[in-house]
């Protein structure tokens, strides 16, 4: 049979147990975080209609979504992120939900985008959001809660950039920017991290936009939050502000928060308060991304159901720890290997695997009976720290030796001291 080459699809990855050490280390603290603000696990099909998919995102974002006819015929689409999964979800459920309802979602989603560093077309997010209210002290736990993910992690200099998509609209209305284009001038706005100022304004010309220059002067944050504030204080920038004085009383220090009211989230559904945090010490662009959405529920249900939420982009957090070393000592899952010294120690050896394994030490037993050297070698290759050795000489005096790898320092003890002396 002719052979079939083991590869993956660009833009996917295979992790290895040590990838995935790390990534579950770091999904685990996001997800202890989550839960100690109350929010609570849910889970989403992976193949959708693909009507509940396509139509949420602007044109951009229909480009990038996978879509296809299954076998049977079905146009089916995968998610693009979890937001919108999410609020299909609670159309079909919510009378059986608590309101507001507060939940996490850690899954993969896919992006048919030209694939870099930090930007894979199949990858992880971890989401919060909160449904089923209009108050601004939902946008302000969620701000907490990113300060309190990225502290967590070990993140010391990022930023939670924050604006208010209503208060962009109002912005263009005073620009005369007719409402059926501020979609495409938000999109265009949207780039300004990608692309640069000039880039924005000349694409803002090109489609039409008279004062491009002068409204991206007015969009630029100042060197402070209150000279922000009173360059656009003839708006009304009520709900930026009361937002602020929320996270105040959530104890977020400002150093943390930046008005920027050039912050455009491209994707159509958002309609409110909306953020991104990036850190001063990477270039991976968006960290973490989301807001407040109005009519997303209202696609699905006749309910007036408002949310607000953010996604934490993982794969970027990861490669962001990396760089950060914080990721150099995460350890497999076993911590002590149990060798077989020949072929008539393996009662002994499978007897000393089992009071491990019921003391609860993490543990494994080397299957053959090979030379201590391999299995020695097995060890280090998997990371495992301790190695036990039940030879002739040990298991006559109801003895074992307990190897430290690391140190190749050895000790013989007592049997029935072994799992106090380990733990």
């Amino acid at each position: 049979m002719e052979k079939i080459e083991p590869k993956i699809l660009k833009g996917t990855r295979d992790f290895l147990p040590e990838d995935m050490a790390k990534r579950l280390l770091i999904m685990g603290k996001i997800r202890r975080i989550f839960e100690r603000f109350g929010y609570d696990a849910i889970e989403t099909p992976v193949i959708c209609p693909a009507e509940t998919i396509l139509g949420k995102y602007g044109g951009e974002g229909e480009k990038l979504t996978y879509n296809f006819r299954d076998a049977g015929d079905r146009w089916i689409a995968l998610p693009f992120d979890l937001t919108v999964p999410f609020a299909r979800l609670v159309a079909a459920n919510w009378r059986d939900l608590p309101m507001p309802f507060k939940r996490y979602q850690i899954q993969r989603v896919w992006r048919a985008e030209k694939p870099q560093k930090g930007r894979l077309r199949e990858f992880y997010q971890c989401d919060i959001d909160i449904i089923g209210t209009k108050s601004l002290i939902a946008e302000a736990e969620i701000a907490k809660i990113m300060v309190e993910v990225f502290k967590e992690l070990g993140f010391i200099n990022f930023i939670i950039k924050v604006n208010s998509r209503r208060l962009l609209n109002e912005i263009l209305d005073s620009y005369k920017i007719p409402k059926e284009q501020s979609l495409e001038v938000i999109r265009t706005i949207d780039k300004l991290d990608k692309v640069g100022e000039q880039a924005v304004i000349e694409m803002l010309e090109e489609i039409g936009i008279k004062k491009a220059k002068d409204l991206m002067k007015l969009l630029k944050p100042e060197k402070d939050n209150k000279s922000t504030f009173r360059k656009v204080s003839k708006f009304n920038i009520k709900e930026i502000d009361t937002f602020f004085k929320y996270c105040e009383k959530f104890d977020i220090p400002e150093k943390y928060l930046q008005f920027d009211p050039s912050l455009a989230r491209g994707l159509d559904y958002y309609t409110g308060i909306s953020y991104e945090v990036v850190s001063n010490d990477f270039n991976f662009g968006t960290l973490c991304a989301g807001g407040r959405y109005d009519n997303l529920c209202g696609l699905f249900c006749n309910e007036d159901f408002s949310g607000v939420g953010v996604a934490f982009g993982f794969e970027r957090i990861v490669l962001a720890l990396q760089e950060m070393n914080e990721l150099e000592n995460v350890g497999l899952n076993s911590q002590v290997l149990v060798t077989l010294f020949d072929k008539k120690s393996i009662n002994d050896s499978l007897s000393i695997y089992s009071e491990l394994i019921e003391a609860g030490i993490n543990s494994e037993v080397y299957f053959e009976s090979d030379k201590l050297a391999k299995q020695f070698k097995y060890a280090n290759k998997k990371q495992i720290p301790y190695v036990i050795v039940c030879g002739p000489d040990e298991a006559k005096n109801d003895e074992v030796t307990i190897k430290e790898m690391k140190t190749g320092k050895q000790e013989t003890i007592h049997r029935d001291q072994m799992v106090s002396h380990l733990k």
